[in-house]
């Protein structure tokens, strides 16, 4: 939105003030502002706010005019602007135009203080190192040659380094690093193109390099730091690389004993861990990449990002543990570049943590995490304020969607516009923070799951330090209506009351945020592994008449039982053999020949109608459908079976099965059919590329069919089943031949990565609702 008051004219000379919100700091829009107006000999100083970025330009009334009208077509690409407001005001008398830098963001002009204050502009993210600044670190001749943190106004860290807003160098990790003189000259210099890049530095006055032992002795700094590390990666050791928002483990991506040792020590026996390559040149020899993923991975996020891997890859088995998709990324920083230049191969990296516990990021804390894992510490002393791990992408129905929001595309604005103040919790598993500071609403980075007590006090530390940042203090907390998850329970502690938010109904309104559509109905299809509903079962196969206020529950799966609680999320077993009880009964279930599962075992619980665990989870159902068609019979982590099955699609199949839908004021989709018609083609050895394929294929038409009984509703697809490219895909061709609007996985994640997106959206809409009731 701009706004623009011409009465800022007069006869000769004249002055304006003009306030720019959105995305506008750390994009190096000051020094863009600040060569527009020397175009215009216009006088004046522009400077960062925590409203966004202000203006006071003077000189002739035509040239003031003509800057006001061309600002926003000689802004740098990356800027977004949400509003351009201009006012006349005195001239002041300026012979200069000045890039104004804030010395002390805690108090106001009159002194008083603003630590209270709401953060109205955009909190930058942190951005891959640029061409022009690998171009230098890789030329001989250049000062900042071999310099692994070089930076400018386009590149570096942002988010992971910033202590307060707004941004300016003396508020990050940077202003422990004086500027030497030439730095100086480049930074004050409107024709440089560092000109007030706040992360600039060289080898003589920046960030050092060295490199120490699992003794914590230093045996190498700067290029003899990089030569070793990348020697160590080469003879199969592994390397801890503190990068840009905390520890990173590497190891040589070719080599099975080094990843199988790395899998080891990391806890990790079957996820699949992330490559880094040189170049897209590499990143094409070793899987097949469409032009969005290409676009993804060359992009100034650089996030992971999941594609097809090559039959002929030189990358160890182990590396994807049995998956066709591999996550790639290109180097995030000129240290990532120069270690690769000299490794020349593939490597493994992944957070530098323990399975289950937080990223390391402070180097004390690294080391009694890592401690007998790591045998060499690539260290800097640029320090880390806000811990942030690497975001995981794919392409789906030509899509960028998010699997792990973090550095690069996090923080995320969110399209929410309320005066209340809120602090949205999340769900337990894949935790990220939501806030609205009653200026703007934001979706925080991912956190992780909420297991251990470290998990847990990473994540209360969060809390406080991204409220400080957003100026939010003293409001409620939206969370999840689970009574035994660790956020709804901490929500209940604090001293304002919780607004407790439904899981399936937060996932559809995330999807409605995601697409702009939180002032209609739709009808959300929410299916995911466990959710507390209303009833108090564990739902997670879910149909919904949603708003942003509310909804009704209007279909769903059929139920089934999950004998063993959590252990049948980790034992898919268990989940098969009570879908074969319900579908082809005893005789057929007692006969399932599983080799560590006992089936008969559970049949005299199946019969027992007060077991307390109930569920319509689809998750639960594409767990036990691996287990019959693939045989997989344990879940190593949350999801493994349903990738598997997923990955094991044969595309080139054709044929479906067919399920049912129950009819009623309450559909169900009755999945007993499609099982027995399973169970058919398994005993008589159907290739399982094939049952896979016609098992998605029948899904996706029962969801399909049962939606036609709500027809002229857009429909939203939310939860973490739908991060699954088959199912999505199918759906989205389905919903396209019938020209019915279908909301698709995008930005905000799908699983519970999103939902605090979505509570907060809700919280918003119940505010507004009390308001004008």
């Amino acid at each position: 939105m701009t706004e623009v008051d011409m009465s800022i004219a007069s006869p000769r000379k004249t002055a304006a003030c003009l306030t720019l919100t959105g995305r506008v700091q750390g994009i190096g829009l000051r020094p863009a502002i600040a060569r527009f107006a020397a175009t215009l000999s216009l006088a004046g100083d522009v400077r960062n706010t925590r409203e966004g970025v202000k203006i006071h330009v003077e000189g002739e009334a035509s040239s003031v005019q003509q800057f006001v009208h061309e600002l926003p077509a000689n802004l740098p690409p990356s800027a977004e602007i949400h509003s351009l407001r201009s006012e006349p005001v005195q001239a002041m008398g300026a012979i200069e135009f000045l890039v104004e830098v804030v010395r002390n963001s805690s108090v106001d002009d009159a002194g008083a203080s603003r630590t209270n204050q709401s953060l109205s502009t955009r909190v930058p993210a942190d951005v891959v190192a640029c061409k022009s600044c690998l171009a230098e670190v890789r030329s001989d001749s250049n000062h900042r040659h071999s310099y692994p943190f070089t930076s400018c106004t386009d590149c570096g860290p942002r988010y992971s380094i910033i202590e307060r807003m707004p941004y300016e160098r003396e508020h990050t990790s940077m202003a422990a690093f004086p500027l030497c003189e030439r730095c100086r000259r480049e930074y004050t210099s409107p024709e440089d193109r560092r000109f007030h890049a706040q992360t600039i530095a060289c080898p003589q006055c920046g960030p050092q390099l060295w490199l120490r032992d699992s003794a914590d002795r230093v045996i190498a700094r700067e290029e003899h730091a990089l030569r070793a590390a990348a020697a160590a990666i080469l003879s199969g050791r592994i390397v801890a690389l503190r990068g840009l928002g905390g520890y990173q483990l590497l190891v040589d991506a070719t080599s099975p004993e080094a990843v199988a040792r790395l899998r080891e020590g990391k806890q990790r026996p079957a996820k699949p861990l992330a490559v880094m390559v040189a170049s897209l040149s590499e990143a094409e020899k070793l899987a097949r990449i469409d032009r969005a993923e290409r676009c993804l991975l060359e992009g100034p996020a650089g996030p992971i990002v999941l594609v097809r891997q090559r039959t002929e890859s030189r990358l160890a088995a182990s590396v994807t543990a049995g998956l066709s998709n591999v996550g790639l990324m290109l180097p995030t920083t000129s240290l990532h570049v120069l270690l690769l230049d000299k490794v020349k191969r593939p490597m493994v990296c992944t957070s530098g943590n323990i399975e289950g516990e937080p990223l390391a990021y402070r180097a004390e804390q690294a080391v009694q995490q890592l401690r007998g894992l790591a045998d060499l510490w690539l260290e800097h002393d640029l320090s880390i304020q806000r811990p942030i791990d690497d975001s995981v992408v794919r392409v789906m129905a030509n899509r960028p969607v998010a699997v792990r929001l973090a550095r690069g595309f996090a923080p995320l604005p969110l399209a929410l516009d309320t005066p209340d103040r809120l602090v949205t919790l999340g769900g337990h598993q894949k935790t990220s923070l939501a806030v609205s500071n009653g200026t703007q609403a934001v979706l925080g980075p991912h956190i992780g799951d909420l297991d251990t007590i470290a998990a847990r006090e990473r994540y209360l530390a969060q809390i406080g330090e991204f409220s400080s940042l957003y100026g939010i203090e003293n409001c409620p907390f939206v969370c999840d209506q689970h009574p035994q998850y660790f956020t709804t329970q901490w929500a209940a502690d604090q001293p304002h009351s919780a607004i407790q938010v439904q899981h399936h109904h937060a996932h559809i309104v995330a999807g409605m945020l995601e697409h702009g559509w939180l002032d209609r109905q739709v009808l959300g299809v929410s299916f995911d592994g466990t959710g507390f509903g209303t009833d108090e079962t564990i739902w997670g196969g879910e149909f919904l008449l949603a708003t942003a206020s509310g909804f009704e529950r209007v279909g769903c799966l059929l139920p089934f039982q999950l004998v063993g609680g959590e252990f049948a999320v980790r034992e898919p077993w268990r989940v098969a053999t009570a879908l074969v009880h319900d579908a082809a009964g005893d005789e057929v279930a007692a006969r399932l020949p599983f080799r560590e599962g006992n089936p008969r075992s559970l049949l005299p619980l199946l019969k027992n109608t007060r077991l307390p665990f109930t569920t319509t989870s689809a998750g639960r159902l594409f767990d036990g459908v691996a287990a019959l068609a693939l045989g997989i019979e344990r879940n190593t982590f949350e999801g493994q079976a349903a990738m598997l099955l997923e990955n094991a699609c044969d595309l080139s199949a054709t044929g479906e099965y067919q399920a049912t839908i129950q009819p009623g004021q309450k559909k169900v989709l009755d999945w007993r059919p499609l099982l027995r018609q399973l169970l058919r083609e398994v005993a008589v050895g159907v290739p399982p590329g094939v049952v896979a394929m016609r098992f998605h294929r029948g899904l996706a038409r029962a969801i399909h069919e049962l939606c036609a009984f709500f027809p002229g509703l857009p429909v939203v697809l939310g939860g973490g089943v739908f991060q699954n490219r088959v199912l999505v895909e199918l759906l989205a061709k389905k919903f396209a031949d019938a020209h019915r609007p279908l909301g698709l996985p995008g930005l905000i994640p799908t699983n519970d990565g999103g939902l605090a997106a979505g509570q907060l959206a809700i919280a918003a809409s119940l505010a507004i609702g009390k308001e004008t009731g």
